[in-house]
């Protein structure tokens, strides 16, 4: 046999033996996607079912437990020493409904307070109307004294309308509304200075006794150069230019009396008629009340500036409601009005004091009750 038939029959007889190698690497193969397969199904259980929601803890074991909790008898011990702000109180002291012998005075109030709102709403209206068209104080042509005054009282009388508003939101409610009592304090105390300042520009020429006033007013009196246009009408057109000024003039005056007249009866009238009333209603108060200094003094004062304002408000009717006017009648009405003023703004002042309060006391409050 030759060589090559030997090794060819080596080759043939020899057994086959795989490679280690490769097999070692299928198995890894094999072990990562069983891995990936397992890791993905639990992934998918694990997402699949719900989450239990966490449990709430149950007040009530806290509750019952609370005796336990570290130093809370030093607590409870500490809290019997703290004061109170003020002493408890029974919360009927609100509501008017709770004292029924009080009740028809203080509607009385509500309806004093609806009424002197709406007088000093005609009030305003006539104060405007002069300092836009009233001969003798219209701004600013007119007496620089009767334009301020105009003006000082239409603000002036605004102001009124919001106190007796903010008190009567007080007074026609069911229980004591410290909040409308804060504001009818402040805008009362607003409006005292307003007739101030409305008294301080009248009183010149109210007072001033030493001039004509029918003159200042021009109700008498004539003027000798005459209106400048009446050179420049032709010599014949004077007597239908002078017959049209004198119509015009008698329409202005009858319009002026008019306002005057409303001015006498829902203003002058109205008020005296109402300060009246006030007035009875503040010495009722006064009566129970002077016991205690604050709501003492706060009751005296409404009490003379009431009486003062009655005083104010006859004279004014004199002057408004007589067709010739009077000017003693008006010096009397500016005085009576600073005597009003100057003792009903201190009141307003002290009042703010308990209605204005972080934690106001609805008995406190009604002892200075009804105010101005």
């Amino acid at each position: 046999m030759t060589q090559y038939e030997d090794s060819q029959e080596l080759l043939i007889e020899a057994p086959e033996h795989p490679n280690p190698t490769t097999r070692s690497l299928h198995w890894k193969v094999l072990g990562a996607v069983s891995a990936v397969a397992l890791l993905a199904v639990g992934s998918y259980k694990a997402y699949s079912e719900p989450v239990p929601a966490p449990q709430k803890a149950n007040p009530m074991d806290f509750v019952q437990d609370w005796e336990e909790i570290p130093g809370i008898d030093t607590v409870i011990e500490h809290a019997k020493t703290l004061e109170l702000k003020q002493p408890l109180r029974n919360l009927n002291d609100l509501f008017y409904e709770s004292q029924p012998e009080e009740l028809p005075w203080i509607r009385t109030e509500c309806v004093i307070d609806v009424i002197q709102g709406a007088a000093y709403l005609g009030q305003a209206v006539v104060f405007l109307y002069k300092a836009i068209k009233y001969d003798g104080i219209r701004c600013p042509d007119n007496s620089p004294a009767g334009c301020a005054a105009s003006i000082a009282g239409f603000i002036t009388s605004v102001t009124w309308i919001a106190s007796y508003l903010s008190f009567a939101a007080n007074a026609c409610g069911a229980a004591v509304n410290s909040g409308a009592l804060c504001a009818g304090d402040w805008t009362a105390l607003m409006a005292n200075f307003g007739e101030m300042a409305t008294v301080g520009a009248a009183v010149k020429e109210d007072c001033d006794f030493g001039k004509d006033w029918l003159a200042l007013l021009k109700i008498t009196g004539t003027d000798d150069a005459g209106p400048g246009w009446k050179t420049f009408v032709p010599a014949g057109a004077l007597p239908t230019v002078e017959t049209v000024q004198k119509v015009d003039a008698l329409r202005t005056a009858d319009r002026n009396r008019a306002f005057d007249l409303t001015q006498c009866v829902v203003a002058d009238v109205t008020n005296a008629a109402a300060y009246i009333v006030r007035a009875i209603l503040q010495i009722r108060s006064a009566a129970s009340a002077c016991p205690e200094p604050k709501a003492c003094a706060i009751n005296i004062m409404n009490i003379i500036s009431s009486f003062a304002w009655i005083s104010q408000f006859t004279s004014l009717a004199v002057s408004d409601c007589w067709d010739k006017g009077s000017q003693k009648a008006l010096c009397a009405a500016d005085i009576s009005d600073m005597v009003a003023a100057v003792t009903n703004g201190p009141a307003a002042g002290i009042a703010t004091t308990s209605d204005c309060a972080d934690m106001p006391d609805p008995l406190e409050e009604e002892k200075h009750l009804p105010m101005d």
